[in-house]
């Protein structure tokens, strides 16, 4: 087992089409998804949805997330990134996973089966994406990661 890391965006507006974060994975390093919450912070109730899989680079990545330790602080800061915008957004697989929610309801979370249903290696990118579609209200959201 890895070390685990959370990354989070609290109370942000999501922009439909864009990452609300990547995880970039380190050169000889991988990294696992091991679950999403989201949860609903708008005005009204409204359908929600991100969507998350794998993408190839997008350019010029900034706006990084520094990973906390989930476990305990003796763990070593994460090596990935967590970047938030992009000049030009990663370009998605054809196939993604929906994770959909109510932008005034409680949480939802999502457990990849056996917790490594998505993993990164060797700067391989996973991008948790705003659907498109949708008139985007503030939410959090937050991914469990491991690292090793």
């Amino acid at each position: 087992m890895g070390n685990r890391y959370i990354v989070a965006q609290l109370a942000v507006t999501p922009t439909a089409g864009n990452d609300v974060f990547s995880l970039i994975s380190a050169a000889n390093r991988r990294l696992r998804v091991l679950q999403v919450v989201a949860h609903g912070r708008g005005a009204t109730s409204a359908a929600q949805g991100f969507t998350i899989g794998r993408a190839a680079a997008g350019t010029t990545p900034g706006g990084n997330i520094t990973p906390g330790k989930a476990d305990h602080t003796e763990e070593p800061n994460a090596v990935f990134t967590a970047p938030t915008t992009y000049a030009a957004q990663p370009t998605l697989d054809a196939n993604q996973i929906p994770i959909g929610f109510n932008a005034l309801g409680g949480p939802i979370v999502w457990n990849p089966p056996k917790g490594t249903l998505l993993e990164a290696r060797n700067g391989e990118v996973i991008s948790l994406r705003a659907a498109s579609g949708i008139t985007w209200q503030a939410c959090s959201v937050a991914a469990l990661v491991e690292e090793d």
